[in-house]
């Protein structure tokens, strides 16, 4: 034998074994000879193909809307529960928090520390969807959705944000929960938002009636247009404008205050802007109710303020005759 066909020999014993280290290589990953473009393919890719497929979520996109309904309300009735860990583990590691108020950019962290001593209290906030819509994309394990929300306290929401599935569930990673405004009343909004003057309370002396400050509109049972618009306490005095008024013009009009004297609280009305006639603050056992009271006037004798939430209750009563009407929270249009 020729030294050169010894070297083709060993070459060719040499092809041979590193052609079965290759098809050891490729059965390990599945393959079984070149039945698949997988199996045949470099082993880098072939890792690299492995590793994609142990990555992908498990998603089940026939059920995947439904769980998520259920992630949301869930998260929503734990808050109004004021149940911390429960809405918490919602909540992915990197879930970002949007909330109403330019400053509201919290991370998890953030927000758990902005949010348990609302927790700890046994009050945190209740939200409920009253229309949900949910896409899916179940490749890559992401959701996204948005959701009108029936609020206790802030009003008519919305909020709308994105989900991931992990560890076989879905969490949420963004929610972006925005206060919506009808357009007739974006002029209104826009001021709140800009630079207005916020007009507050200067001192603590009508504390318990700061709440009857600004305006309030409802009808009579007459059928009148019914209004009273109340400044903020300021140097102990808070003043008031009431009017009655149909589609042709104004039936009624009163001036009003509410003063802090040395022996008490005195609500002095003047209707039609006549002569001024005094009504005393009487004890009360019920905080929200505040009546004043004149025994020695004709009609009316006792005015009474009843506050019930973003409403009030207005009774004036005297010589067995009673009137009352219902006013609520207005704002005033700019034009």
């Amino acid at each position: 034998m020729s030294p050169r066909s010894c070297g083709d020999a060993a070459a060719r014993t040499r092809l041979h074994a590193f052609a079965m280290v290759a098809l050891a290589v490729s059965l390990s990953l599945g393959g079984a000879g070149c039945a698949s473009s997988a199996a045949c393919a470099p082993v880098p890719a072939a890792l690299e193909m492995a590793s994609r497929e142990r990555l992908t979520p498990k998603v089940d996109p026939a059920n995947a809307e439904r769980d998520i309904d259920h992630v949301l309300d869930d998260w929503h009735d734990a808050a109004a529960h004021a149940d911390e860990t429960r809405y918490f583990d919602h909540l992915a590691a990197d879930a970002v928090f949007l909330g109403t108020d330019a400053t509201e950019r919290w991370d998890k962290a953030a927000f758990l520390a902005y949010s348990h001593p609302h927790f700890a209290k046994g009050k945190a906030w209740t939200f409920r969807s009253t229309r949900r819509a949910v896409r899916v994309d179940a490749s890559s394990g992401l959701a996204w959705f948005d959701e009108d929300l029936d609020t206790v306290g802030l009003g008519p929401a919305r909020g709308s944000g994105v989900l991931r599935f992990e560890d076989g569930a879905w969490r949420i990673v963004l929610y972006n929960l925005a206060i919506t405004v009808p357009n007739e009343r974006f002029d209104l909004a826009k001021l709140a938002a800009g630079d207005a003057t916020l007009l507050r309370p200067s001192d603590a002396s009508l504390a318990s009636l700061a709440w009857l400050a600004g305006s309030w509109s409802g009808t009579t049972k007459e059928g009148a247009s019914a209004e009273e618009h109340w400044t903020t306490p300021v140097g102990g005095v808070m003043v008031a404008v009431g009017r009655e008024s149909n589609a042709a013009s104004t039936t009624f009009f009163e001036l009003m205050r509410i003063e802090q004297r040395k022996d008490g609280v005195v609500l002095v009305a003047q209707p039609s802007g006549g002569k001024p006639t005094e009504f005393r603050l009487l004890p009360s056992e019920q905080a929200d109710t505040f009546a004043f009271e004149n025994r020695a006037h004709d009609f009316p004798q006792r005015i009474a303020y009843v506050h019930a939430g973003d409403h009030v209750e207005v009774t004036v009563s005297g010589h067995g005759r009673e009137e009352t009407w219902t006013l609520g929270r207005a704002l005033v249009a700019p034009k």
